[in-house]
């Protein structure tokens, strides 16, 4: 239950985030922007361009705490792939539905990273803002979304003056360069359509917010944990897992990469997976590979025992001294 209610609570914020946002953006009065303009300055790449370092520590206090908390509801470009994936996910069947580990694409994502850094303190803000979630999601809402919701607030607008029922205000409706258009349609295309088949892919690749945050994250205090006495080993959480980070065959979950979506603790059917501050020691060791040279002398007269837990075929035999 407790599993239940952190991924409803995390699924709430995220919708209303991005609902905001998208009111924010596609909204013609400013009636919103008082309201809801707070949500800008709380949004990593706007901040860092405008050196709000107050923002940027808080971020990296909150991210080494608990994890990549923006990314999984504060980002509404990341709420949106999770909406695509959810998607796309019920849309196939069998085992094509399920997600699988892959190893972490690191040397792109901090060649990535390190090219938006460099754009950033040389004063080069075109780059970031091409590839800034925020910016992303926000220029498709203005380039795609605004003109159309233009258009609908003025045929409601003629059908209140025709019929005496409502009185709406005209706008001039917003209308995108033809350039801004097919950057917003390419940019969401190229993020949408890897987010249908595998989830979070520009989040753990290209995002420079993602990495960044993966790089504090992956030493967080909350994180993901799997307990290994209940874990059955049947890959239900992996399968879950749309950012790819859960290794069961090691056992483990990779913390740069998780977006605590928290997808993971409600597939799990044996309670064996947590998000908390601690990690789980085995109440049973599992087994090592014990050197047979570092094995105890065998004393006169006695044959040296095997070591215990030992992978090895072969034992030196005992001589008599």
């Amino acid at each position: 239950m407790k599993n239940r209610t952190l991924k409803i609570c995390r699924v709430v914020v995220s919708v209303i985030i991005m609902a905001m946002v998208t009111l924010l953006w596609v909204e013609y009065s400013a009636l919103l922007l008082n309201a809801l303009g707070w949500i800008e300055r709380i949004q990593i790449i706007p901040v860092s361009i405008g050196f709000s370092f107050g923002i940027l520590v808080f971020w990296w206090l909150f991210t080494s705490l608990f994890g990549r908390i923006y990314c999984s509801s504060i980002c509404p470009l990341g709420t949106l792939q999770d909406i695509v994936a959810r998607v796309g996910r019920s849309s196939r069947q069998g085992s094509r539905r399920d997600y699988h580990y892959s190893p972490p694409l690191t040397t792109l994502r901090y060649t990535s990273l390190a090219i938006i850094i460099a754009c950033l303190i040389g004063g080069l803000t075109l780059l970031p803002t091409v590839v800034a979630p925020y910016s992303i999601y926000t220029r498709s809402v203005v380039d795609l979304l605004k003109p159309v919701w233009g258009c609908i607030n003025n045929l409601i607008a003629k059908a209140g003056t025709a019929t005496g029922l409502w009185d709406v205000t005209y706008v001039h409706v917003f209308t995108a360069s033809a350039f801004g258009v097919i950057l917003s349609i390419v940019s969401i295309t190229a993020i949408t359509i890897p987010a249908w088949f595998y989830g979070r892919t520009f989040c753990n690749t290209i995002c420079p917010v993602g990495t960044t945050l993966g790089l504090i994250s992956k030493q967080s205090l909350w994180h993901i944990d799997i307990d290994t006495d209940l874990c059955t080993n049947c890959r239900r959480c992996e399968h879950a897992c749309k950012a790819s980070c859960i290794n069961m065959d090691d056992h483990t979950v990779d913390g740069s990469r998780c977006v605590n979506c928290f997808n993971c603790l409600t597939a799990c059917r044996d309670n064996a997976i947590f998000y908390r501050p601690t990690r789980k020691q085995l109440s049973i060791p599992m087994l090592q590979r014990t050197d047979a040279k570092a094995a105890p002398p065998a004393a006169q007269g006695q044959a040296a025992p095997m070591a215990e837990c030992s992978t090895d075929t072969t034992t030196d035999q005992p001589t008599d001294r």
